[in-house]
């Protein structure tokens, strides 16, 4: 099964661009100590393609495993749990390894890490700081080693990731969209290369990854005999000074990295070429220098002398009744226009009820709290409508024809709910993916003919296609409504605690979820509506008959 994946992975020398990423994971391989790598960028840039390619470098994946971590998640898969079914049954102590104990001497890989659940991420803080991690469930106690190059990538669009954790990441890098065309045709057709004949297409750079992993083991193998001075201990830790980090750990990383990169380059001895070249990498995400709301004391000296003379008496005695904290709970009408108005429209121009952000408690049709920005609180009847399906086309909805009761579910609800201010998307779970079938329309013709043509077969995999609803629900003019229809059979890959927690990370735009739970036969397992209970959302049954 390695080998088959391993084949199926696109060659990491085949990667065009994105030459710094490359280095800092070559980097990480050379010295896992370093901590591993952050990826932060836009999407659709090969960030998931190039870190999966790692595998092509790392030899056998028995010693040196690459471990995919769902964003989705259970505590359980995650440190590992005791085989209930063996302890009472044969009385036999089993314990099914979690991903951080089968990432040990390898790479743990995180995408989308900034969604990654608060409590999850307090565990993997601290197996990667200790190297190991303590298991204890059902009487049993034990200590798993777990040393790991934890690798992430998010996109900060969909929010930051907590501070304690980019830190932990030994190295950054900002990805961005390529603006070359010749690089982006390059790019295209390597792509289609490889998709047409994957294996033609790694035997093709097969070589260059294998001289790429030679490199590697070399420079492992010289790693501590390279020579580390005084005087470059000095220039990282001024460096470090420079760009004003907290704590050591930049001024230890500049070092390590800067040895990983020396013994790469087969040197014996870290020159401050070899910082510099490396700087980026561990100072990007710590360096206060790069605060965007800093300014320089000059700034604010020109700002001030700009000021007119109405301006320094009663545009400042406005503003400082307004953010004072003893003044936060006056009445609205204290509240100057002139300042709400400042880098926002006039109250006059809202519509609906005003809210402040960040609020606390009510002041007349406010929320007050130091911070006055308003922004509209719009009325959730006054939305239009969209209605969301989710449909699971798996190889079990094909039983009975249960698919065909479910389409006509659709159809029903869509008629039932079509006026002028809905619309309707579809997105079908077959053959462990997810698919978009429909996007926001509002005629019922298209919704028949993609409901005629619906793939079924395969299996279940509702993060898939709650990744698909999260993208779908951007829109603040819509209510978003989800209707889920599922015989509530998942495959063991995706459990009801990953189902749960997945609903929970992304279907957070939802305005409103039902379960239509299509299981049919004598004995029923009732996870649709388990499922349904647990995420607080309406529980309907398919009606298989006078559709």
């Amino acid at each position: 099964m390695v080998k088959n994946k391993k084949q199926l992975c696109f060659p990491f020398s085949a990667i065009v661009g994105q030459d710094d990423f490359k280095l800092a994971l070559i980097l990480n391989l050379v010295d896992p100590l370093i901590g591993g790598v952050l990826a932060i960028g836009d999407k659709g840039t090969g960030k998931t393609t190039l870190i999966r390619s790692l595998t092509s470098l790392m030899g056998d994946q028995q010693k040196n495993p690459f471990v995919n971590l769902p964003i989705g998640v259970s505590e359980d898969r995650l440190i590992g749990n005791v085989d209930l079914e063996q302890l009472i049954n044969s009385k036999k102590e089993v314990i099914n390894l979690g991903l951080m104990a089968q990432a040990h001497q390898g790479i743990l890989y995180i995408d989308e890490v900034n969604l990654l659940q608060d409590y999850l991420t307090d565990i993997l803080l601290d197996a990667a700081a200790s190297g190991r991690y303590y298991l204890e469930r059902e009487g049993v106690s034990r200590y798993f080693n777990s040393q790991f190059c934890l690798v992430g990538s998010m996109n900060p669009e969909e929010g930051n990731l907590r501070p304690q954790l980019k830190d932990r990441f030994g190295l950054s890098i900002s990805i961005t969209t390529p603006t070359d065309s010749k690089v982006r045709q390059k790019i295209i057709k390597q792509r289609f290369e490889f998709d047409d004949n994957p294996s033609q297409f790694i035997s093709k750079y097969k070589s260059k990854d294998a001289a790429i992993s030679k490199q590697i083991i070399s420079a492992k193998s010289k790693l501590k005999s390279v020579k580390v001075t005084d005087a470059i201990i000095e220039y990282c830790s001024e460096l470090a000074i420079q760009h004003q980090v907290e704590g050591l750990r930049a001024d230890i990383l500049l070092l390590k990295t800067a040895r990983a990169f020396a013994a790469y380059q087969n040197t014996s001895e870290i020159t401050t070429k070899d910082v510099d070249r490396i700087a980026d990498f561990v100072l990007n995400h710590r360096s206060l220098n790069n605060a965007p709301n800093q300014q320089n004391p000059s700034q604010n000296q020109n700002n001030k002398s700009q000021e007119t003379p109405s301006e320094t008496s009663a545009s400042k005695e406005e503003k400082v009744s307004i953010l004072s904290p003893k003044n936060k709970f006056k009445k609205q009408k204290k509240i100057p226009t002139d300042t709400i108005q400042n880098g926002r429209d006039s109250i006059q121009s809202f519509e609906g009820n005003l809210t402040l952000t960040d609020t606390k408690k009510t002041v007349s049709q406010y929320l007050a709290t130091d911070k006055f920005a308003l922004k509209t609180k719009r009325k959730s009847n006054l939305l239009k409508q969209h209605h969301i399906f989710l449909i699971d086309s798996s190889g079990s909805m094909l039983k009975n024809q249960i698919i065909a009761y479910a389409k006509g579910t659709v159809h029903k609800i869509a008629e039932n709910s079509k006026n002028q201010n809905t619309q309707f998307s579809i997105i079908s779970l077959f053959d462990g993916e997810a698919q978009h079938i429909l996007n926001q329309t509002g005629i019922l013709k298209d919704i028949e003919i993609v409901l005629t043509a619906l793939k079924t077969g395969g299996k279940t995999n509702f993060i898939a296609g709650f990744k698909q609803v999260k993208g779908i629900c951007s829109d603040i003019e819509f209510n978003h409504n989800l209707h889920i229809i599922t015989d509530g059979k998942l495959n063991i890959e995706n459990n009801l605690e990953d189902t749960i927690l997945a609903f929970q990370t992304y279907c957070k735009g939802i305005h409103t979820t039902q379960i239509i739970d299509a299981e049919k036969g004598m004995v029923k397992i009732g996870v649709a509506n388990e499922f349904a209970n647990r995420i607080n959302a309406n529980y309907e049954v398919l009606i298989t008959e006078n559709l």
